[in-house]
């Protein structure tokens, strides 16, 4: 054997092997189910395999596998531990939250699920229907999911919330009139009220909203660095090409309309959990009507 070949053979071994490791397929175990109903969940698993479509070039082909995890705070542990079980979550950051798992910054809902509007008793439609201060919203009851950041949010802001264990379990509490109002985000509440409307004889606020300005981001784990950064190179594509703006409004349009925000009188909270880093200077990054909200009280 020559001594030409003797080095060539381990220099192809390596080429190899090297080519095969860098674009080794990228399992991704992801817990999408923070919005509680099909249109969201569709809309953040598209989201997140356009941002890993559009990265594949240069960091390989992906698998996406849905993850049993069973609440907020429990998959915030696994990716604070680096567990194998969880990779990414979509939700609303807090400033406990960004300690414990690192946020890709872009609001992928443009800052709509900071707009909570309320779902109520159809038979106490007239008694909270007007609505218009914060101060009137003191005087009555809200119900929340104990580790949801909102039920934080509107404590500090010396709301009256009566905490559930999960989110299936509010819909019987506000049948039981165990609390007043169920708000969720402005995105997500009316497909919910459809579904649930004749069961427990529900209907969604009108004429108001409240709103506090908040990031509903991607999350994973800190010590996840090729995962955090193939998901901000994909941001940074579809952000540059217009693609993100395209699937915000293929997949939430509808809602807005339906929505009809500029109607409403929004009554804007404080938000003490908010981060520093949070890019409220960064009009292009938010809805018009929550931007101005948001720097309006900041």
């Amino acid at each position: 054997m020559s001594l030409r070949l003797l080095y060539t053979i381990p220099v192809l071994f390596f080429m190899f092997f090297s080519n095969n490791y860098l674009y080794a397929q990228m399992v991704i175990h992801h817990k999408l189910t923070a919005s509680q109903n099909d249109s969201s969940l569709s809309y953040e698993l598209a989201l997140l395999t356009l941002l890993l479509e559009r990265t594949t070039d240069k960091y390989g082909s992906f698998q996406l596998i849905k993850a049993e995890t069973s609440s907020q705070s429990r998959a915030f542990l696994e990716l604070k531990n680096n567990s194998q079980n969880i990779d990414v979550i979509a939700t609303m950051t807090s400033k406990s939250r960004e300690e414990d798992a690192e946020p890709i910054r872009i609001c992928i809902f443009k800052g709509l699920l900071g707009v909570r509007i309320p779902m109520i008793l159809t038979e106490n439609k007239e008694k909270f229907e007007n609505i218009k201060t914060a101060k009137e919203l003191q005087k009555i009851s809200i119900g929340q999911v104990f580790d949801w950041p909102d039920t934080e949010i509107l404590l500090k802001n010396k709301i009256n919330v009566i905490k559930a264990t999960s989110y299936p379990v509010l819909f019987p509490m506000l049948k039981s009139r165990r609390f007043d109002l169920f708000p969720l985000g402005a995105l997500e509440v009316f497909p919910i009220a459809e579904s649930h409307a004749k069961e427990f004889e529900l209907t969604v606020i009108k004429k108001w909203a409240i709103v506090y300005p908040t990031g509903y981001y991607f999350f994973v784990s800190k010590k996840n660095k090729k995962l955090q950064q193939r998901l901000k190179d994909g941001f940074e594509k579809i952000l540059q090409d217009g693609s993100f703006e395209n699937m915000f409004n293929k997949y939430n349009a509808q809602y807005l309309q339906i929505a009809n925000l500029n109607s409403r009188k929004l009554i804007f909270l404080k938000n003490p959990l908010l981060p520093k880093k949070t890019p409220i200077d960064n009009e292009k990054l938010w809805y018009p009507l929550i931007w101005q909200g948001i720097k309006s009280i900041n």
